[in-house]
């Protein structure tokens, strides 16, 4: 049996800006982790432990169908089933296996009611199994190469089952891990998807406007993880902000341009570990989104998210949300413990969920 996980994410900068080719964005892993665990079998065998559902189907010439026509369960088990597609399409190999799959506790339970807190489980998943079917064909995941490959045939999976919406940075930041400069392409691969190239020609060729820079971190680095006890529609907000792009560009360039300028900073002052720099770069950040929100009018910076990242600030942090807002996750950003414990102890003040996660330096591995 082979082992793999896959560690989740966080944007530290360049919110929306990254959807625009050209822009980057600041990116890093978190220690909440999707599981796979696979060995050969006689049939495909699926088991989702966090869904508590499994089950069996028939893979031929990449194309896998279930023996179930329960719809639930199809829609629960379509990340896994484009992931297995997409990989074994690419090996040429329809060889079966057993596959069970489960992730770190992502899921808190609020007043009775259970709450999913948003660190991209869909795509870590996908890389996971992506990452463990590479593996379980011979291939070694650990090398850069190998890690290219998981990260083009899983942003190529999650794309396009997700409605080819999105930037990649969440299965960036699952493959990778650590904290990495970021940019990528979004209607190129569009494009690429839909104009039929094989999964074999697309991963060969070089992704346009695609970049993982990797950044060394410094040791006093301290990153902080608030919820808001909401979750978020990323696939709406990004809807409006394409309707608001539309109706009115020359206003949707400006705003976003202001974000990137931002994200730019952040990038730069992390490259020279101008913790000061990169400081206020972030806090830059937050005010751009802000702004952005307010003339798109998507709700971006909610009234939880400002608490957090005003919070966050007055303890001498730098604070901002992550992701694309709405609710979610904030984060907080210091370089020393002090400034940590008292984010940490007004967060808690003031009711807000303190996440225990924190970076993960790792990408997708062989776990033992």
């Amino acid at each position: 049996m082979t082992s793999i996980s896959a560690p989740g994410k966080l944007m530290l900068s360049g919110e929306w800006s990254i959807l625009e080719p050209g822009n980057p964005a600041l990116v890093m892993a978190i220690s909440k982790r999707v599981y796979v665990e696979i060995e050969e079998a006689e049939t495909i065998h699926v088991k989702l432990d966090d869904f508590g559902l499994e089950a069996t189907g028939t893979l031929k010439n990449g194309t896998l169908t279930w023996n179930t026509t329960e719809q639930t369960t199809r829609d629960k088990l379509m990340f896994t089933k484009g992931a297995i597609e997409t990989v074994t399409s690419y090996l040429g190999n329809d060889k079966p296996f057993r596959l069970r799959t489960w992730g770190d506790e992502t899921v808190v339970e609020i007043d009775g009611e259970k709450r999913k807190v948003g660190f991209g489980s869909s795509a870590a998943s996908v890389v996971a199994v992506v990452g463990a079917i590479l593996q379980f064909h011979g291939h070694d995941i650990s090398k850069r190469e190998t890690k290219d490959l998981v990260y083009k045939l899983s942003l190529a999976t999650h794309f396009k089952t997700q409605g080819k919406i999105g930037s990649g940075f969440d299965v960036a930041a699952s493959t990778y891990g650590g904290i990495f400069e970021y940019q990528s392409n979004p209607t190129w691969l569009s494009a690429k998807l839909d104009s039929g190239q094989s999964v074999n020609e697309l991963v060969t060729k070089q992704w346009e406007g695609f970049l993982v820079n990797e950044l060394s971190i410094s040791d006093t680095f301290h990153l902080l993880i608030g919820w808001t006890k909401e979750s978020a529609s990323t696939t709406t907000m990004v809807k409006q902000m394409k309707a608001y792009k539309a109706a009115t560009p020359d206003a949707y360039t400006n705003a976003i341009t202001t974000v990137a300028a931002a994200a730019k900073k952040a990038v730069t002052a992390m490259k020279n570990n101008n913790t000061k720099a990169f400081l206020a770069a972030l806090q830059t950040n937050e005010d751009a989104l802000r702004e952005l929100g307010t003339v798109s009018g998507v709700n971006i910076e909610t009234p939880e998210l400002k608490q957090m990242s005003d919070l966050a600030n007055a303890a001498g942090a730098a604070g901002k949300l992550s992701g694309a807002g709405g609710g979610d996750c904030g984060i907080g950003v210091c370089f020393d413990e002090e400034t940590a414990n008292k984010v940490r102890t007004s967060w808690k003040e003031h009711n807000i969920y303190v996440v225990d996660a924190t970076l993960d330096r790792d990408g997708v591995r062989v776990d033992a």
